[in-house]
């Protein structure tokens, strides 16, 4: 259901745009910083986050509303974690749509735009989604458990950027997830094979460069 509100919005943001528009498409590349996952403890060695990459073609509606318009990407992207010594790559396919203010300098707009965006992204994991980490119980024993990915989830992007000279885009982003990205089975009692689950997040920075035909 997810999948297909997106699309059908996506589609919708587009279509709806007035014939006076400018449209404009291109390629877009960048690298994603994860964030250390959120609620995982005990585990035999410090989650934390590391680089990862993503890439894909980005279109582009200028509107005649003075500054406003939309963008939205369909990216092939990879997340790395490290989660108890285990590397989690979350690899995804991402729909990122935004809208875009583009700030009105008068100077600077000859040779540079610069914009803020904000708006949803929707995530689809395409790769592994289970993996077994190495946890410490509470008497300091070792011992594997689960950690699994979601299959798909809803963030938040919150971005800034600029188009240099009509073709070359910089953006910085903060993607912050609404909801669970993953899940990690916590022992409570391993005498009797009692467990919980627990729910994480992990929340991405990224940096792209695109170029605009």
């Amino acid at each position: 259901m997810k999948k297909l509100f997106g699309i059908l919005l996506t589609l919708a943001l587009f279509t709806a745009a007035p014939a006076a528009a400018q449209f404009n498409w291109g390629i877009k590349a960048g690298v994603n910083i994860a964030e250390k996952p959120s609620n995982l403890s005990d585990l035999k060695s410090a989650a934390k986050g590391d680089a990862g990459w993503y890439v894909g073609p980005m279109a582009k509606v200028t509107l005649p509303i003075v500054g406003l318009g939309l963008e939205a990407n369909l990216l092939y992207s990879q997340t790395n974690s490290e989660v108890g010594g285990e590397t989690i790559k979350r690899k995804c396919i991402d729909l990122p749509v935004y809208l875009r203010y583009e700030l009105s300098l008068p100077v600077v707009n000859k040779f540079l735009e610069p914009f803020i965006a904000v708006g949803p992204q929707w995530s689809w994991n395409i790769g592994d989604k289970n993996f077994v980490v190495d946890a410490i119980n509470a008497v300091g024993g070792a011992y594997p458990t689960d950690y699994t990915l979601r299959s798909s989830n809803l963030s938040l992007n919150l971005g800034l950027g600029a188009v240099i000279l009509d073709h070359f885009q910089i953006h910085a982003n903060y993607n912050l997830a609404l909801g669970s990205t993953s899940d990690y089975r916590n022992e409570i009692d391993g005498a009797v094979n009692l467990y919980k689950s627990v729910k994480s997040k992990t929340n991405v920075w990224q940096v792209s460069v695109a170029y605009i035909f």
